[in-house]
């Protein structure tokens, strides 16, 4: 197996021929551009180091949501689903057939 691969990605690169080399896909007003400026790499390390404060907030976050889920909200009425869809659908009805 992988003799076939090998075999076909050196005749893919055989075939390859028309490639322009990449010295030829760079224009020539790239080529006048001045190289970038270098700056010290040290500020942007102590940047990194920091504590992010969108972590501290997240985790704020979690606690909170953990919290909410914890409280183990009932459906309003205390009533089944099957129960509240039939009130509510007889509810609709009333509506419908009420004159505006």
């Amino acid at each position: 197996m992988l003799r076939v691969a090998l075999l076909t990605c050196l005749t893919l690169a055989a075939c390859s021929g028309d490639v322009p080399t990449v010295d030829a896909t760079i224009s020539d007003a790239a080529r006048a551009q001045p190289y970038p400026t270098l700056g010290p790499i040290d500020a942007l390390l102590t940047d990194a180091a920091r504590p992010s404060r969108a972590k501290a907030a997240g985790s704020n976050l979690r606690v909170r949501g953990t919290a909410l889920a914890g409280r183990g909200i009932s459906a309003p009425g205390g009533e089944s689903l099957d129960a509240r869809g039939a009130r509510l659908r007889a509810r609709a009805a009333e509506l419908r057939a009420v004159d505006i």
